[in-house]
């Protein structure tokens, strides 16, 4: 059984590579204790992804750690159990239901509404920014608030309660941030928060917000009932900003790893998209799919994995998978873009229009008015963030001179 090595968080592509080479999937020891199978090349992944006996219900659990796992991730409160009820927990029929309800909430036109409002918000932020003055923390003044703040107008919140939501997602996505009691007390918050909204719109009146969609969409009668959209607002408010807030950062750190390709990106705009794109694939925000479930004894690259198994798919390394990506270290924007940053299949991310948009103009908005911005440490400086789930830095100091970073870590 495989451990994952010390360096894991900062840098996992040699350790996948390794992996890669002796199999498509291995059975890992996470440093909770917790084992599992974890999938590491492209066409196992689509696979597992895709797989009717894999479920994502935590109540499809049938082995004895399954069932542990599960119950830790579901929590072990009214209120964990509560936050529990939405799209990534959902198999078939009740999946295809919820997705049903929740994707004209995600509609492209919604979504390209958004546009004016996502880059006045940029340049709101860009105009406190003072790189005068010294290194500035990007992701602290720029990639948080931005998505936490369309995050927070999208659901109908005060932008004044984006704090507390960045503490109560850290306490949910980041091991090295929070204990179980801290995860306890954040989706209590959590739950305790999204009731008090949903109860003011029931009493003073539905606006244009999400929530407000939420507590009216029906499809022939069936609507969401009040744990399931307390669970969606919960899903779109962690998910809805942790991809993008490093999505984003994980783009300006790859651009100014080369800082000509940072420069060219000032005069040639239009080259933000398969740039993203690249990004995604080569160090994307997502490094571990969420958890998944064996309901049968299944056969993946003739290994065969039991009945009542963890199962957990390395989208960072099935996206480096050498089968399917040339010279996948290579940091290549003009590739074909069929990575899977986002998932595949059913649960498909529903929001990725939406951080394909926000990355877009964050990073064009950023280059036309920080067109000298350099980072202000070296490669041995960069703290990542010790998340099995989310692959980023936990903070992005820059300035207008500073050190390059060495782009292998990337």
């Amino acid at each position: 059984m495989r451990q994952l090595p010390a360096d894991f968080f900062r840098t996992p592509y040699a350790f996948y590579r390794q992996l890669r080479a002796e199999g498509p999937v291995h059975q890992i020891s996470l440093r909770n204790g917790v084992r599992a199978w974890l999938v590491v090349d492209y066409d196992a992944a689509r696979e597992v992804l895709r797989h009717p006996d894999i479920r994502k219900d935590p109540h499809s659990a049938t082995g004895a750690q399954a069932r542990q796992t599960a119950a830790g991730s579901s929590g072990v409160t009214a209120a964990n159990q509560r936050l529990s009820y939405h799209l990534l927990n959902a198999d078939p029929p009740r999946h295809s239901r919820l997705r049903k309800l929740v994707t004209p909430a995600f509609a492209p036109a919604r979504m390209d509404a958004l546009a004016s409002r996502v880059e006045s918000i940029a340049d709101e932020l860009l105009d406190r920014i003072d790189l005068a003055a010294g290194p500035v923390d990007l992701l602290e003044e720029y990639a948080f608030p931005l998505p936490i703040t369309v995050i927070c107008e999208l659901l109908g919140v005060p932008v004044e309660d984006r704090e507390a939501f960045r503490e109560w997602s850290a306490a949910v996505v980041d091991t090295s941030m929070s204990t179980p009691e801290g995860m306890r007390k954040a989706t209590d918050a959590i739950v305790d928060y999204f009731d008090g909204l949903v109860a003011m719109r029931r009493e003073h009146g539905l606006g244009d917000d999400l929530i407000s969609h939420l507590l009216t969409v029906t499809d022939d009668g069936d609507r969401l009932s009040h744990d399931e959209l307390i669970s969606m607002a919960f899903l779109i408010l962690v998910a809805g900003h942790e991809t993008t807030v490093n999505l984003i950062g994980n783009t300006v750190l790859t651009l100014l790893t080369d800082p000509p390709r940072y420069r060219a990106l000032r005069d040639d705009p239009d080259a933000v998209a398969p740039l993203i794109e690249e990004v995604l694939r080569h160090n994307g925000p997502v490094n571990i799919a969420t958890l998944r479930y064996t309901t049968a004894p299944i056969a993946l690259g003739g290994t065969e994995i039991p009945a009542g198994e963890l199962v957990m798919v390395a989208l960072g390394s099935a996206n480096r998978d050498e089968r399917h990506f040339a010279d996948p270290a290579a940091f290549d924007p003009d590739r074909p873009s069929n990575h899977m940053a986002f998932g595949y299949g059913i649960h498909y991310c529903l929001g990725a229009g939406l951080a394909r948009m926000e990355a877009r103009i964050a990073l064009t908005r950023l280059v036309a008015r920080c067109p000298e911005l350099r980072l202000a440490v070296g490669d041995e400086e960069l703290r990542w963030r010790e998340s099995i789930l989310i692959r980023g830095v936990q903070d992005l100091p820059v300035d207008l001179a500073g050190a390059p970073v060495d782009s292998a870590l990337l």
